[in-house]
């Protein structure tokens, strides 16, 4: 089948193959073949079009083109342009885009052509030597840092082109930081290791390094889907102003255990932790109690709608100790309302309960406790800028961490194992737009009317 021409339509053209360059010895040959036999011969023993040998024969009849001394007359006289630096003959076999590289200089050409310079400057030195204005600058800067003779000329050598920092590289010490750190902490992301190098060692390393060591030591990215929802932030804005109460699930060998946390939603600290047998008021009511004992009174407390914190029948025992201690207590409806605790239990799950084997319920207290200071006192939190643990919130230590973090030291904390918060003692507030005095957390103005 034939394909006719439409019309208006333009005939392909094949693009034309590219001509072949010869070198100044080819040329040379070349001529001198066609001075003693002639065009045509010299042609077909070169393997090159007649058409050629004529146009370099016309080029050599008008005349050689000011040429430096040295070279034959036919290498004089086809060469395009010469100058005092001439540029030496490309060896057979090199690639052509390296080829076409700029060519390589000594010292004493270079000496040669910054004396040019200095003489007649930089754009005449170009036009007459074919050099670069911008390697010219260069080696007038090198030469200048080094004003002496020998170190003139040693500062003028050639220098190798590749890096002298290589970003793939890392020092031995490094990757052993950075190995040991995630291998101590394997619950802990790319991201949570780098920050916490940042902190404990005062070690500035890239995500990617980091997790470029974590994936040769074994780790496995989790496959983890987004669901890209309405974001609704809320935190509060000094501490003990509200705290979040719900329980975990575990088993200890066939026994199911309750786990009871009590998180701060301003630093996220945890202020108090239980384990239970079961969703039960009295040992949540414990909790609260030591909680307010040793780190003051809150505002608010935020619960679910776990059995252990309401009754069936009219308040129940922690409805009525909120009452007792002026603290408001709050049901949470919607979803999202105690996200930061559901996100605390995820995380113990994740780097506690899935990670270790509990011999009995007394190891399982020994390991929560454990967990619970780590968590409180070196575990970097994503929600407080990646870089902050909750205790320099809660204990009010944040300008001090910040300082020591932007000198690159790692952070001292004096008195970093002291977890006990200074008890409020006296207050003001306001309730419904009049002012209320409180003092070791009883209100003593305007006096409580007498009950009936």
């Amino acid at each position: 089948m034939v394909k006719r021409k439409q019309p208006g339509q333009r005939p392909q053209q094949k693009c034309p193959q590219r001509a072949r360059r010869y070198t100044v010895e080819q040329k040379g040959a070349a001529l001198a073949w066609a001075a003693k036999h002639g065009p045509a011969a010299a042609a077909a023993k070169f393997g090159m079009s007649q058409r050629t040998v004529d146009y370099w024969q016309a080029a050599q009849r008008k005349g050689p083109a000011p040429a430096a001394a040295g070279g034959t007359a036919a290498a004089r006289t086809v060469a395009p342009s010469a100058a005092a630096v001439t540029a030496p003959p490309v060896a057979k076999g090199i690639p052509a885009a390296r080829a076409r590289r700029g060519r390589r200089y000594g010292v004493a050409e270079k000496q040669a052509v910054l004396a040019h310079a200095a003489a007649h400057g930089a754009t005449a030195t170009e036009q007459a030597l074919g050099v670069s204005r911008w390697s010219i600058y260069e080696w007038g800067r090198r030469q200048a840092a080094v004003p002496t003779g020998t170190a003139a000329a040693q500062a003028l050598a050639a220098r190798s082109s590749r890096p002298k920092h290589n970003a793939q590289t890392m020092s031995e010490e490094r990757h052993h930081q950075i190995a040991d750190a995630w291998l101590a902490n394997q619950a802990l992301g790319p991201r949570q290791v780098r920050n916490l190098l940042r902190r404990t060692r005062g070690l500035r390393v890239g995500t990617s390094t980091v997790r470029r060591v974590m994936l040769d030591k074994g780790y496995v990215p989790p496959k983890i889907t987004v669901e890209r929802k309405a974001v609704r932030r809320y935190e509060a804005v000094r501490p003990n102003q509200q705290l979040h109460l719900d329980f975990v699930q575990f088993f200890v060998h066939k026994a199911k255990v309750y786990l009871l946390l009590i998180e701060d939603d301003y630093s996220r600290f945890l202020v108090g932790w239980a384990l239970c047998e079961g969703e039960r008021a009295q040992p949540v009511v414990e909790a609260v109690d030591q909680a307010i004992a040793r780190h003051g009174r809150p505002e608010q407390l935020v619960v679910d709608g776990g059995s252990g914190f309401f009754s069936w029948r009219g308040e129940s025992q922690l409805e009525r100790a909120c009452a007792d201690y002026g603290i408001d207590f709050i049901k949470a409806t919607k979803g999202g309302a105690n996200g930061k605790l559901e996100a605390l239990n995820g995380n113990v799950r994740k780097e506690l309960l899935s990670r270790v084997e509990f011999a009995d319920l007394a190891d399982a207290e020994k390991q929560v406790a454990a967990w619970v200071r780590g968590y409180n006192l070196e575990r970097p939190h994503e929600g407080l800028g990646g870089l902050l643990v909750p205790a320099d919130r809660f204990f009010g230590r944040v300008e001090e961490v910040t300082a020591q973090l932007e000198r690159g030291a790692p952070v001292v904390v004096a008195g970093l194992g002291l977890e006990t918060r200074p008890l409020e003692l006296f207050r003001v507030i306001s309730r419904g737009g009049r002012p209320e005095l409180w003092l070791l957390g009883e209100r003593i103005w305007p006096p409580a009317p007498p009950a009936a």
